[in-house]
């Protein structure tokens, strides 16, 4: 039997002899409206950025880092462009000449094919992330910032300086010829709502005194934690201090397993305020921790909650949707070609041998690829020992600076996963602490960065003293992030071979070895 999407009236076929008056019928046709307000908008944000700070245990238990070659950057980028999806989030690269030449090489090919879709710079409000950005091709650019309590002491700033700094970073990037530019407080829902307000209250005196503005405002649930009411304090806040802007974009990680049904719940509450709402996705579900779902997740999660209200429609939901996503200008069905999008995903990982392992019990929710949610916990942890808290208090108060996907009480303090694009400093340094790593002879370390320095060029200078870790251990995690984006990821193990080559621990400061994988066979 063939079924037609909608009636003459417009109302979804398998609605036509129900009961408009029901909350059933009103809820499926308002889900069923996403479909048309999500293709409206592009869909939303394809983060490559979120894709890459994924870190998986292979089969042998070990750990590894995931990267995109710049082939399969491409081929991402095509996939996204044939889908319709508007824009790609790609990171800044501040410090790293490979990642930089990447995301250059990858802009210009798409402008020189003609593709259409905008490339977003992912940033802090950093002068330097904002110029690499502009050097690299970016005219689109997502800044954010940190403005939780744990942040405003570990930066040593006000909530109000902060503001501050997002528009100094704003009115750079508008100064530069920025087209597009996003300002968002990464950790929306663990800053203070009178600290929310506090943020965009002086954001937008600064906006409004310099006649500047801003074409997004990012509201991110970086734990997948929030509800409904939470998000609609914040926009009521953004409404009450009158900031203006284009959309809104939603990153929301799945850490205990429900970022789909807080996509829903944001989409609908957009929907019905007449507001654009972008959300972020990424491959497959995949990022640090558990990542922000992927684009058919988003899509499928709406086709089963219509199912779920309408379990004996099956059918006529299935064709309707289908119907519904519609052909792609090449005539291909949309839903075969993100199938095919998902395939081409999964043969990445499978190549790489990268787990795909959404479970609680995932390396991602046992480590960090971050150094900096890593290091967010450990200083909200001492900031509670200094503040008298001990024991178990002191743990939870750390691990809820950054909550994960298990809960506060059955989760140790974070450990900072080594291999991984997003490796900081404070990853190397528990590592090196866990092994209970000594800084190698002064001129063994002289010798280790003249080698580097060969194989990371213009990001091979060392500038700080041999004998200071907290320089070394910034310089380390630098070549941990160039390298895996040299080699399209790194082990844990490669990433441990790098790190010994300026700390040792088997008693013997002489026995550097040969890392041969970052000295490509030189002496």
């Amino acid at each position: 039997m063939a079924f037609t999407a909608t009636n003459q009236l417009g109302v979804p076929v398998f609605l036509v002899d129900q009961n408009p008056a029901s909350e059933q019928y009103h809820q499926a046709a308002q889900l069923f409206a996403l479909y048309d307000y999500l293709k409206q908008q592009g869909f939303g944000v394809f983060s490559i950025r979120e894709s890459l700070q994924a870190v998986s245990e292979g089969r042998d238990g070990t750990l590894q880092g995931f990267y995109l070659s710049s082939d399969e950057a491409w081929e991402s980028v095509q996939f996204m462009e044939r889908l319709g999806v508007g824009v790609v989030e790609l990171p800044a690269f501040p410090l790293n000449q490979p990642g930089q030449a990447s995301n250059r090489r990858l802009i210009a090919r798409a402008h020189e094919a003609g593709l259409q879709i905008a490339f977003a710079a992912h940033a802090r409000c950093v002068a330097l992330d904002v110029q690499s950005a502009h050097a690299a091709g970016f005219r689109r650019i997502h800044l954010y910032i940190g403005t939780s309590k744990i942040k405003q002491a570990t930066a040593g700033a006000t909530v109000t300086r902060m503001a501050e700094k997002a528009y100094e970073s704003i009115a750079l990037a508008r100064q530069l010829g920025f087209t597009s530019v996003r300002i968002s407080t990464e950790d929306a829902f663990r800053t203070t709502l009178d600290d929310y307000e506090a943020f965009y209250t002086r954001l937008q005196e600064l906006l409004a005194a310099n006649d500047v503005r801003v074409n997004g405002v990012g509201i991110p649930d970086t734990v997948g934690v929030s509800t409904l009411e939470e998000l609609g304090d914040r926009i009521a806040i953004l409404q009450r201090v009158g900031i203006q802007f284009d959309f809104l974009e939603c990153h929301i990680h799945n850490d205990v397993g429900n970022a789909d049904q807080i996509y829903l719940e944001t989409l609908l509450l957009c929907m019905r305020l007449g507001i654009t709402m972008l959300p972020d996705f990424s491959i497959l579900g995949i990022g640090e921790r558990n990542g922000t779902i992927g684009l058919s997740s988003l899509l499928e999660a709406i086709y089963r909650r219509l199912i779920q209200l309408y379990p004996r429609r099956m059918p006529e939901i299935r064709q309707a949707v289908r119907e519904r996503l519609g052909r792609l200008p090449s005539g291909e069905l949309f839903v075969n070609v993100y199938n095919d999008a998902d395939k081409f995903f999964y043969n990445i990982l499978a190549r790489t041998g990268f787990i795909f392992d959404r479970s609680p019990f995932s390396s991602n929710t046992e480590y960090d690829g971050s150094g900096v949610h890593a290091d967010t916990t450990l200083r909200a942890f001492h900031l509670a020992l200094a503040e008298g808290r001990t024991g178990q208090e002191a743990i939870e108060i750390g691990n809820s600076a950054y909550c994960g996907a298990l809960p506060l009480y059955d989760m140790p303090l974070r450990t900072p996963v080594l291999a991984c694009f997003g490796c900081g400093k404070s990853n190397v340094r528990y590592w090196r602490e866990r092994a209970d790593m000594r800084l190698r002879p002064p001129h063994e370390v002289r010798e280790s960065v003249a080698r580097l320095g060969g194989q990371l060029g213009a990001d091979g200078a060392f500038e700080g003293n041999t004998h200071d870790d907290n320089a070394l251990d910034e310089y380390i995690a630098r070549a941990i992030r160039i390298f895996s984006v040299m080699q399209n990821g790194m082990t844990h193990q490669e990433a441990m071979e790098l790190l010994n080559m300026f700390y040792f621990s088997d008693g013997s400061p002489t026995s550097q070895p040969v890392a041969a994988v970052f000295y490509q066979g030189q002496p």
